[in-house]
């Protein structure tokens, strides 16, 4: 297991210093309201990146607005649509942070669940959000995004034997360490991204913490958002798992 390099206690709560990435594709109508949530509730230390990429709407030119009038906010353009898993993997590189999180730009996770992450984190190496788990509530998902999410859920852990229960909700937070460690190694380039960094975790031999938490379906997703592109999406994404199985078929065995 990595240890973590920071003292614990009330002392590594006031001085860590958290990163939270935030890939935006044409989210100029929602963006504005997570940011002024997340601005009001994290101090002024959390550093904001904002990782726009292929947008013909305005929501370059509204971050580029946000960069300025705070000091806390950074904001990396990519000009082609390279998609969610390489604009969080470009986030995650560019963050300063002791730890780094990301989250959607539609606000499906509130300010106050991602707190939550935050303040679960103690000596573990990571925390991920998850809607599956005991307690988690979800609000607002349509059927067959449902029966999508859990069935892939069920592939991932009879292909992985993961010990978690949701490896898709948008909202996580790594050390600094581990994702200098894993990202190098990081190449899959759809929606299965998160599967495979947690694949990368568990090859490093990290610590990762699954919580619960109550998220709302904003299913406005130019990737996810009508049933034809659910279905084409969910098809890459099974074949990813296949392919990340191959690659990884001597680290994963059942955890007795």
């Amino acid at each position: 297991m990595l240890q973590s390099l920071h003292p614990q206690g009330v002392f590594f709560q006031v001085m860590r210093m958290l990163s939270i990435v935030i890939p935006a594709y044409n989210e100029a109508e929602r963006i504005g309201q997570t940011l002024d949530a997340y601005l009001r509730s994290f101090p002024l230390r959390t550093e904001f990146i904002i990782v726009p990429n292929g947008c013909t709407d305005g929501t370059v030119a509204l971050v580029m607005q946000y960069q300025q009038q705070h000091s806390n906010i950074r904001v990396h353009v990519i000009s082609e649509p390279v998609g969610k898993a390489v604009a969080v993997r470009t986030g995650l590189a560019l963050a300063t942070g002791d730890y780094v999180g990301y989250l959607d730009a539609d606000g499906s996770t509130s300010p106050e669940e991602f707190q939550k992450l935050e303040q679960a984190l103690g000596a573990s190496d990571g925390v991920i959000a998850s809607r599956w788990a005991p307690g988690a509530v979800v609000q607002n998902r349509a059927f067959s995004r449902t029966l999508a999410s859990l069935t892939f859920a069920a592939l991932v852990k009879t292909l992985f034997w993961f010990p978690y229960r949701d490896t898709q909700c948008g909202a996580k937070i790594f050390s600094k360490t581990l994702l200098q460690r894993i990202l190098p190694h990081a190449r899959v380039r759809n929606m299965a991204f998160d599967v495979e960094l947690l694949l990368l975790a568990r090859r490093a031999d990290a610590a990762i913490v699954e919580m619960p938490t109550h998220w709302v379906d904003r299913s406005r997703s130019a990737i996810l958002g009508t049933p034809v592109q659910l279905f084409r999406t969910s098809l890459q994404m099974f074949a990813t798992l296949f392919l990340l199985r191959l690659r990884f078929l001597p680290l994963i065995a059942p955890r007795l």
